[in-house]
């Protein structure tokens, strides 16, 4: 980031967000499109950064990365909250909407979900992710990607 490299900055993110299939063929592609512009590049990589390793409010970072995410027209749950989950998957929740929801309603867990990015909806699915997590404490979930894991045994998307 401090040499300007930011079309390789770019490139690796996409490499990363490729090499499963946690966010959608057509997401990943508007996340491409997205980052064509060499602008574009530059303000996902200072975003980006900023989200996964600035210090203070989180909230503060999600909604900034979420507002460049529309900018770009990307603005996806799986790709706002893909990357905290990859890189910090002790704190941060990946949210699939459907599975999210479906799981939070059989838990009886009110998630405030809305389908544009916005902070109460994220805060409520990390309250329930932790909730969950508390709850499983017998199963010894290591981090979100173990109660991802549990959401999706308990509300199969059909």
């Amino acid at each position: 980031l401090a040499e300007g490299k930011y079309e390789e900055i770019c490139r690796r993110a996409l490499r990363v967000a490729n090499a499963n299939n946690l966010i959608l063929p057509n997401e990943n592609k508007a996340l491409k499109d997205g980052l064509e512009d060499p602008p574009a590049r530059t303000e996902f990589s200072s975003a980006l950064h900023e989200l996964l390793y600035s210090p203070g409010s989180f909230k503060d970072r999600f909604e900034k990365f979420a507002r460049m995410l529309e900018s770009i027209r990307a603005n996806k749950w799986t790709t706002a909250t893909y990357f905290p989950f990859i890189v910090h998957p002790d704190q941060y929740m990946f949210v699939k909407p459907t599975i999210t929801q479906k799981a939070a309603e059989l838990s009886a867990f009110e998630i405030n979900y809305r389908p544009e990015l916005n902070w109460l909806t994220y805060e409520s699915v990390l309250k329930f992710s932790n909730y969950l997590r508390a709850e499983l404490v017998e199963l010894k979930p290591r981090d979100m990607i173990d109660v991802q894991s549990f959401m999706w045994c308990i509300a199969p998307e059909i």
